[in-house]
């Protein structure tokens, strides 16, 4: 379970919530599912745009001044 706790593992959620919330939005099956597609890709779109602007990590070429 640890290592779906990573940033890598939290941008595969948030792009699956993306994706999940178009495919909502696209579908002609039910309305309710039309309707609860727009909160998911929202939220989706939210945790990508905290996750991009959480500070990354260093480069260890960086530190070493190369």
């Amino acid at each position: 379970m640890g290592r779906y706790l990573t940033r890598n593992g939290f941008y595969r959620y948030a792009s699956t919530l993306i994706i999940a919330g178009f495919a909502m939005l696209c579908q002609p099956i039910s309305h309710e599912i039309f309707v609860y597609g727009f909160p998911v890709l929202l939220s989706g779109v939210v945790l990508f745009l905290i996750l991009d602007h959480l500070p990354g990590e260093t480069v260890k070429e960086e530190e070493n001044g190369v």
